[in-house]
């Protein structure tokens, strides 16, 4: 919801500075002097409005803010006449990062002495942009990156890391979608802790929460490129494995519960699987969901 908002004000935004920049033209018609505009240099005769306009429109259209952040610096290097352009975000929850313009890494001497002690802010050389201009353009970066975190945190379980149920149900769906279009091949794999309930009250909440925690960070350690992995529930997970042989999933068993017992050596965790195979078992996520649902719930049984 906080991404949405932002992006909402975001075009509002961008919306009333044009409209500003339209009266003016109007104006301008009238032979009526119009105000005086904001440069980035004072050879320049770019207003600072007509340039924050087009950052925000920008910010609102594109997918991530690491994207904006880079193509914001080779904008104001190309309007300033700039020889380097570097941005310094310093807050939380982003800590202290550095972009340069055309994703240069950070290697001359000039960007190494800002990012030791330059202040947060937009720098440029040889010569400085306007400070309001700077100050503006520093803070849209800053926002596009608190968009990209707070879009990541509408995926993820914040507990372990991985996806939510959210945005596995997407990936489901569009999973599916795939492979009754293309005949793609995969499997969807329920895990359950056994017994999840009986850590939490024999060893507190705290080691509950450490044993969930590992289960996501083994996940994470071990699953191929184009592997999924949520946390669906409370003590239940699902993955998603194009391609998969039966044989990965007892040894991914078997990694898991080590990991677990690693980490919390008393909680004595097993898992039980389900699984189900698109397109071969169903091709509805719904369906394919409920299939393996049911073998995840006769294994439990045995």
């Amino acid at each position: 919801m906080v991404e949405w908002q932002g992006i909402t004000k975001l075009k509002r935004i961008g919306r009333s500075v044009n409209w500003r920049r339209r009266r003016r033209e109007e104006h301008d018609q009238e032979d009526v002097p119009a105000p005086r505009a904001l440069a980035l240099v004072p050879d320049l005769d770019a207003r600072a409005d007509s340039l924050l306009a087009t950052f925000t429109e920008d910010l609102a259209e594109s997918d991530t803010g690491i994207e904006f952040v880079y193509r914001s610096l080779d904008r104001v290097r190309e309007r300033s006449r700039a020889d380097d352009v570097l941005v310094i975000l310093d807050e939380t929850p982003l800590g202290r990062q550095a972009f340069r313009a055309s994703r240069e890494p950070i290697e001359t001497s000039w960007a190494r002495d800002l990012i030791r002690n330059g202040d947060a802010g937009l720098h440029s050389t040889p010569h400085s942009i306007d400070p309001a201009v700077a100050a503006s353009v520093a803070n849209l970066c800053s926002l596009a990156l608190r968009l990209d975190v707070a879009r990541h945190d509408s995926l993820h379980d914040p507990l372990t890391g991985l996806l939510n149920r959210r945005a596995f149900d997407e990936l489901l769906a569009a999973s599916c979608a795939r492979s009754e279009r293309y005949g793609w091949t995969f499997a969807l794999v329920l895990i359950d802790l056994d017994h999840f309930k009986s850590v939490n009250d024999r060893l507190g909440h705290a080691a509950g929460d450490a044993a969930l925690r590992a289960v996501g960070a083994d996940l994470r350690g071990r699953l191929r490129a184009g592997d999924a992995a949520a946390r669906i529930g409370g003590d239940e997970f699902a993955l998603l494995l194009p391609s998969v042989e039966g044989s990965i999933v007892p040894e991914l068993v078997r990694r898991l519960e080590q990991a677990v017992e690693d980490t919390v050596p008393q909680a004595s965790i097993t898992f039980t699987v389900g699984a189900a195979q698109a397109p071969a078992d169903a091709i509805d996520p719904r369906l394919l969901f409920r299939i393996a649902d049911q073998r995840l719930y006769e294994g439990k049984r045995r």
